[in-house]
């Protein structure tokens, strides 16, 4: 195993072009120096400096074996910058973004005990129906969706969901209750912009049904308010309308035919080490999502 010192001397010569300016910076003789240099060249196995009484200077291999060096010094340095700022509490801008309904459900009601824990935090949370890349956007998590992200991601489930099918009384009133899927087709039916066919598809009885919409939304409060008005059948995550239909707002319909086991996400940059505000505000929030 090679010795970060001699990598270490190594690269200070080889940035010198000097023994004696090395090591002198090192507060080490140039003997000493000498003698390192020596025992890595032996453990490497070719000679990477040539020595005049003048300078130093870079064989071609050694050129090569310099930028390797940087390299694995950046790695280390990075490595000690991680472990600083790990034992450090998590301080500055946090951005987040997440759906309205998962937020109201799963981070606000433990917003204000996190921010007390973490005083020198900054959160800037956006509430959003979209995937946005988090590289490009600069965005530090991406919480509750359950379309997968895409770019440089770790990306981990968090929780299941399922969807619900739910129409307001006075519509099913006025146009009757389905009892199955294939009746969807005679019925008005809302759905989200960001789903695609796929994502609309049933399987009833070894056939895919599609559901064909009849108004598209780029929001589900929207979608819900239509539901609650009367305009026509929704399908949404089961937390999104749980308050409507315990109020009597909406009526749950198709129960057999909710698809389940929904994944939903957390998401963030793919990057070596982690930020500690990072870490520390997924593992509090899936914390409190499972106590």
């Amino acid at each position: 195993m090679l010795d970060l010192l001699r990598l270490k001397i190594f690269l200070l010569v080889a940035d010198l072009k000097s023994l004696a300016l090395a090591a002198k910076h090192l507060n080490l003789s140039s003997a000493a120096i000498s003698k390192q240099l020596t025992k890595l060249e032996k453990e490497v196995g070719v000679q990477l400096l040539t020595r005049t009484t003048r300078q130093v200077e870079l064989t071609e291999i050694g050129k090569s074996y310099y930028l390797q060096c940087q390299s694995i010094f950046a790695e280390v340095e990075a490595a000690d910058a991680f472990i600083s700022q790990a034992k450090q509490a998590p301080c500055g801008l946090l951005k987040v973004v997440s759906s309205r309904h998962f937020a109201d459900r799963y981070l606000f009601p433990y917003l204000q005990e996190f921010l007390l824990a973490y005083p020198d935090l900054k959160l800037d949370l956006e509430l959003a129906e979209r995937i946005p890349d988090l590289n490009r956007e600069g965005i530090d998590i991406l919480i509750g969706m359950s379309l997968s992200a895409t770019g440089e991601v770790i990306q981990k489930k968090i929780a299941t969901t399922c969807y619900t099918f739910c129409a307001s009384p006075s519509y099913l009133r006025l146009f009757g209750r389905p009892v199955c899927p294939k009746e969807l087709k005679n019925h008005r039916y809302i759905t989200h912009s960001m789903r695609s066919v796929e994502n609309e598809n049933l399987n009833f009885e070894g056939k895919k049904i599609e559901l064909l919409w009849q108004i598209r939304a780029n929001d589900v409060q929207a979608m819900v308010t239509l539901a609650k008005n009367g305009i026509g059948i929704v399908k949404l995550h089961r937390y999104a309308v749980e308050e409507e239909i315990k109020q009597g707002n909406l009526v749950e319909i198709l129960k057999p035919y909710a698809k389940k086991n929904i994944p939903l996400y957390v998401a963030y940059p793919k990057k070596r080490f982690v930020a500690s505000k990072i870490r520390f505000f997924i593992d509090y929030i899936l914390a409190k999502m499972n106590s």
